[in-house]
């Protein structure tokens, strides 16, 4: 019985920490481009480490390194007095690929086949840690050299139940993700708010500035968004009003999934980011957010999708 309550409340604190790493969708925002860095991370009041903070931390800004390979890997972070490490490291034996790794101690004194976590800096680090390390991407080079790397590290110092930080660590590469948020009623999402990313789903974009589909699955949902610049018109960085059929001033826009889609849609779109490839001419990078109300109702589905961008 004692081993089961202790499975049920490290349940209910990894899905408040996923909640709280919410958070870091808005303090990282901010586009990062291929080849650049990125360092950010929100924290509680009463966290040790960072103070009840959030920062971020850019390659503009900061000097920003990665080092290490499949099995532990360190990011060093230098901007100003500002100094911070983060110190992860696969469960024993293994090597870190896509994916959730739970029940993370102090990587330096690991037990078992747990997965390690150290994040420190500042003059401030931890005896002891619990932790998560979610992997969205990650390459390494033909020497198993870490060369790219996208990952969410949530922390908590000291104790199991102490404060929470959460920070994402980005190098050499573009994130790929969808977030989700849904009214109570809207009938695509059903009053859910949930996001996507490289360590649960796997995502999809084909086309051009004209016509172009974004695919996720993950998480056992499958979406999918269709857009159509107006008639006449390429898609391009701005907002447009929504039809689920393109017309001179609208554009068409349609996202469903799970078996759902809708017969009228309204609302807005907002493109912040597209790339095409100089070569092909295929959408290459997508940064989009989104108001839809289907069947022109009041609820809505809010989202963002992004793609390496």
């Amino acid at each position: 019985m004692a081993l089961q309550q202790r499975s049920s409340r490290n349940s209910r604190n990894s899905r408040l920490a996923g909640a709280f790493a919410l958070a870091l969708i808005g303090v990282a925002a901010a586009p990062v481009a291929a080849a650049d860095a990125l360092y950010s991370y929100v924290s509680q009041a009463g966290d040790y480490i960072g103070a009840g903070q959030s920062k971020v931390y850019t390659h503009a800004d900061s000097t920003i390194t990665v080092s290490g390979n499949a099995q532990a890997l360190s990011m060093n972070v230098r901007s100003g007095v500002d100094n911070w490490r983060i110190d992860l490291a696969a469960p024993q034996g293994q090597k870190f690929q896509r994916g959730r790794y739970y029940y993370a101690e102090r990587s330096a004194f690991r037990t078992g086949l747990s997965p390690g976590i150290d994040i420190g800096g500042n003059g401030r680090g931890c005896n002891e840690t619990w932790g998560s390390v979610y992997i969205q991407q990650i390459e390494f080079d033909a020497n198993g050299a870490v060369t790219a790397l996208e990952a969410t590290a949530l922390q908590r110092c000291e104790r199991e139940t102490a404060p929470l930080l959460a920070g994402v660590l980005r190098y050499n590469v573009q994130p790929l993700a969808l977030s989700l948020d849904s009214d109570v009623g809207d009938y695509i999402g059903g009053g859910i708010k949930k996001s996507y990313a490289g360590d649960t789903s796997v995502f999809a974009l084909q086309g051009n500035n004209r016509y172009l589909t974004y695919a996720a699955s993950g998480q056992r949902d499958d979406w999918m968004a269709f857009v159509q610049a107006p008639t006449g018109k390429t898609l391009a960085p701005g907002t447009y009003p929504i039809a689920r059929f393109a017309d001179t001033v609208r554009m068409g826009f349609d996202f469903g999934g799970n078996g759902r889609g809708c017969n009228r849609i309204s609302g807005t779109a907002t493109i912040k980011k597209i790339e095409l490839d100089p070569v092909s001419g295929l959408v290459s990078q997508l940064l989009m957010d989104f108001e839809q109300h289907c069947e022109a109702g009041a609820t809505a589905l809010r989202g963002t999708l992004r793609y390496k961008a």
